[in-house]
């Protein structure tokens, strides 16, 4: 009967914790550890939010910003890095889109452009 009741323990851990660490992430390649940043500076379509880095064993930090709470649509995000000493990285632009717990790159349509017309006719035409 233990075994029983740990197997499900353990199974209900996992179901759980798929919910809570499955979301989709916004994030970078790792920085340097000598390269101290500090925060993250994260613009989504107009409103910024600080994100504080996310550290690898080796000692180097990347962002990973959480997407889940996301409504459905298109984004387009603005990153800029803050290391310790206040200096801020030129920022760099990703534009996606998201549906559920899936993000993939968006480019927006490219619009139409009128063609001249391809003849031109000299005087009149007559029937």
């Amino acid at each position: 009967m233990k075994t029983i009741r740990c197997c499900f323990l353990v199974l209900m851990f996992l179901a759980v914790s798929t919910f809570a660490f499955g979301g989709p992430f916004l994030v970078c390649d790792p920085y340097p550890k000598k390269s101290k940043v500090k925060k993250f500076l994260v613009t989504v379509n107009g409103k910024t939010v600080e994100s504080m880095p996310a550290k690898k064993p080796d000692g180097s930090t990347y962002l990973k910003y959480d997407l889940g709470n996301f409504p459905d649509g298109t984004y387009t995000a603005s990153v800029k890095a803050v290391n310790t000493k206040g200096v801020v990285s030129s920022p760099s632009a990703y534009s996606f889109k998201k549906s559920g717990t899936k993000v993939e790159p968006y480019t927006p349509p490219a619009p139409k452009q009128k063609r001249p017309p391809s003849r031109y006719f000299q005087g009149h035409i007559d029937k």
